[in-house]
């Protein structure tokens, strides 16, 4: 059947299991400090700007749309500000232009848009 125990016998055992939990514990304790070194914000920041630039193709893509998102603001603030019908036009082009990997809706809005603008009265 089973061995029988001594009191010595189980002593020894409780002060192993003991020490294997001190082992785990100290390990758990140094996992977690290097885990915290490597997730404060000057890291995170460092670790994606690396990614930015490991990344094929995601510096193109994200410079094309900043730059259609730019142009798309500044053509609708010149569209939409006080001006003459060139300076609206211009406004519009720069709109069309910038929404020409936007999609065809978007086109149609700033179209109909620049075509309202152009024949109704600005409120001062």
């Amino acid at each position: 059947m089973s061995e029988k125990k001594t009191a010595g016998d189980i002593r020894a055992r409780i002060a192993l299991l003991e020490e294997q939990t001190h082992l785990m514990e100290d390990n758990l304790k140094e996992r977690f400090h290097a885990t915290y070194k490597k997730i404060t914000p000057g890291n995170i920041l460092k670790n994606t700007l690396s990614d930015f630039n490991d990344t094929p193709g995601l510096k193109s893509t994200l410079l094309s749309t900043v730059l259609n998102l730019g142009l798309g603001f500044v053509g609708g603030r010149m569209m939409l500000g006080k001006g003459g019908i060139a300076k609206k036009a211009a406004g519009a082009a720069l709109q069309f232009g910038a929404g020409k990997f936007m999609g065809l809706g978007k086109k149609l809005n700033v179209l109909k848009r620049f075509t309202t603008s152009l024949f109704s009265k600005e409120k001062a």
